[in-house]
């Protein structure tokens, strides 16, 4: 299975997400809005075709099962 290249600020918000980041602490670190933050992360969805972050994470490998 082949996915589209994320952009990197994506992929960066997905991964501050699989860090345990809230929306508000990525876009305090990040210096974004809470509001940039979600449609970056919506972005990576429609990018990876995935319906939950969860799916995001797996399809780019930072989902950490415990």
């Amino acid at each position: 299975m082949t996915t589209r290249m994320l952009p990197p600020f994506e992929k960066t918000c997905l991964l501050w997400v699989s860090r345990g980041r809230t929306l508000a602490e990525i876009a305090l670190i990040e210096g974004k809005s809470i509001a940039e933050i979600e449609l970056y992360l919506k972005r990576a969805l429609v990018s990876l075709d995935a319906k939950s972050i969860k799916e995001a994470l797996e399809k780019v490998n930072l989902f950490k099962s415990d």
